[in-house]
């Protein structure tokens, strides 16, 4: 048993969620791009709407909407960035080949410029799809909320997802009195919420400690 890590573990997690506040605002608009961008404006990249989720009272069927989508999107990326790594190395050994092969070397940086497209109308397609599940109050509340840079949006994620942190802690502690062992739960914690916060992916970060809940709840009944 390790009951004895468990309040110290899920603490030193809690303190990394300050630095949400400090990350900068992941939808402020870039203005140098605002005459090449034709999206520009028109769409809401996913971490505004799960920070603002509260604020534009999305529904708890937009959020499982929202949810799926972003999984399911999330799972192809990861999929295409490891075939745009293998092709882009690809392309690299063909360019330091003495001659090129013109042919090779083209026709490789087609593989490459493929995928890279295929990753773009995923994107795209993400957005779109946020976007029609908004109504037209939550999409004029989130062009108003964008304009504000985002520091009270933060510090309300901050705030919701150190509850969410407490509510792990609290099964945590239910495991451990029961007999059953933690660790599981806290190694998840520690090796996949962790660097999503460290690294500023606040949506993907709370959607782990959703998935943390659910398992809780399940395994509670």
């Amino acid at each position: 048993m390790k009951r004895k890590s468990t309040p110290a573990s899920a603490m030193k997690l809690v303190a990394l969620i300050g630095l949400v506040a400090s990350a900068p605002p992941l939808f402020a608009a870039d203005d140098s791009k605002r005459m090449t961008d034709p999206f520009t404006g028109a769409f809401f990249p996913p971490e505004l709407v799960f920070l603002a989720q509260d604020r534009i009272a999305l529904t708890q069927e937009q959020q499982d909407a929202l949810h799926t989508r972003m999984e399911k999107t999330q799972q192809r990326s990861d999929e295409l960035r490891a075939k745009l790594e293998r092709e882009t190395a690809m392309l690299a050994t063909f360019a330091k080949q003495e001659p090129v092969d013109e042919a090779s070397l083209v026709a490789q940086l087609d593989k490459v410029l493929d995928v890279e497209r295929e990753l773009k109308h995923l994107h795209v397609g993400l957005v779109v799809a946020i976007k029609n599940l908004l109504t037209p109050e939550q999409r004029a509340q989130l062009r108003e909320i964008a304009k504000g840079g985002g520091a009270q949006l933060a510090e309300d994620a901050r705030k919701r997802l150190s509850g969410k942190v407490e509510r792990v802690k609290e099964g945590a502690h239910k495991w451990a009195d029961s007999g059953r062992d933690p660790s599981d739960v806290l190694r998840t914690m520690e090796e996949k919420f962790k660097p999503l916060i460290e690294a500023g992916k606040i949506t993907e970060a709370e959607a782990e400690l959703d998935r943390i809940l659910e398992q809780l709840k399940q395994d509670a009944k």
